[in-house]
Order: C-alpha cells, then structure tokens, then sequence
C-alpha cells in the first residue's frame, strides 16, 4: 500500500484544518478556497487527500501532517499562530472538539416574539439567524456542537434583544448597524480576549441589526 493510500485520523485532519485557517490568514487563500478546503478536509479520507489540499502551502507536508515535529523554517513559521501562546491552547482545542463537520451552509433558525427562546446545548447550523421581536433570543455556544469552523450568527433586534454567549476559545468578530439600538461585545473578567488567539481558532462571527433594540456577544470563560 502507498502512503498516501493509508487512512488518515481525526488529529491529522485537524491539524489540515489549522493550517488551511493560517493559510487564510496571512492571505494564501482566499476564503472561498478556505471553504471548499475546509468541506474536502473533513471528508477525507486517506492521507493523500490531505495532502493535496495543503501541498501549496507548505515546503514539507507530510512532515508537517504525518512527521512529529521537524519541520522547516517556513512551515513552522505558518503553524506558529496555533501555539504562539501556549497558555491559550487548552481553550483553543477545546474550542475545536466542539466542531463536528457537516454539510456545508446548513441553516438554522430561532425567535423570540413577544417572548423568548433560548438555544443551548444543541447542534449549532453553520448559519443560524436569531431575532428578538418584542421579546428575546439566547444562543449559547457552552456545550454547543458546530458544523464549520467558522459559524456565522444573522443577529436580529427589534424592539427586543439578542444575547450570544461564547465560550473563551473561539475568534469573534462582530459588526453591523444600530438604528435606536446597538450592538456590543463583553469579555468577562479573566476569560481570554479573543483578539488574541490564533488564527487557528474557531470563529464566530455575529452580524447584528437592531432596532430600538441590541444584540450582545458575551466571552465567557470556561
């Protein structure tokens, strides 16, 4: 059997995944590249697989994917955003656990009209829209299982509100427009600011509308 024939495991599609999210970062691919890697990566198979998705981006593949830890001065350059910080790795990995891969651009949904709703430990869509109409919404991504590395949040409130809470270890980015309203994003005292983390993270980015309402993305620590 040929190397690249074995079967690869769920580490070493992990590690693709990271170093596709890196690759990303510093502007190798773009991210519709990003997205289409990312959907082969989690359903390879063999290690060949694998290496074709990366083979552009690094000098040595599969050292870096299935050879311990010699790698070469500009791979280990590219990884270094994944464990720049090694106090911040515990939360990093297990930010990554929570991802379970899935069908690309799977949609969810949750309202809180004249009441409320609250989204918790739950399988999370890698789109999912929450509005709080006259009312409320909370989506909790404690204990949550996530389709992609990065899952997008369509925030809605109108007249009400939208509460997300996640859980130091993922990237957020949070943006959009308040009209009598706003949106904002707290990190808790002692959790790990997202801005600093690497950019193998997961992410979660939260796009907000309000309306005499607000939309706010709480980091909790773990």
């Amino acid at each position: 059997m040929e190397p690249r024939d074995i079967k690869c495991t769920t580490p070493q599609r992990t590690t693709t995944s990271q170093i596709l999210a890196d690759a990303m970062s510093v502007g190798q691919l773009s991210v519709t590249e990003f997205e289409e890697r990312s959907d082969a990566c989690a359903e390879a198979v063999t290690r060949g697989e694998l290496l074709d998705l990366v083979s552009d981006l690094l000098d040595n593949p599969e050292r870096v994917l299935f050879g311990g830890h010699e790698v070469t001065q500009r791979s280990s350059h590219e990884l270094n955003t994944a464990r720049v910080n090694s106090g911040n790795e515990p939360v990093v990995s297990r930010a990554l656990a929570q991802i379970e891969p899935a069908v690309h651009g799977a949609k969810s949904l949750s309202l809180g009209i004249f009441g409320g709703t609250t989204v918790r430990s739950t399988p999370i869509a890698s789109h999912h829209t929450t509005m709080g109409i006259f009312g409320g919404t909370d989506v909790d991504f404690r204990g949550a299982s996530l389709k992609e590395h990065v899952t997008t949040i369509q925030a809605v409130g109108v007249f009400g509100g939208v509460d997300v809470w996640v859980p130091e270890g993922f990237r957020v980015r949070v943006s959009g427009i308040g009209l009598f309203g706003g949106h904002d994003i707290k990190v808790e005292k002692g959790a790990i600011d997202p801005a600093d983390l690497p950019a193998s993270a997961p992410e979660v980015v939260v796009n907000c509308f309000s309306l005499f309402g607000g939309v706010d993305v709480h980091v909790v620590k773990r």
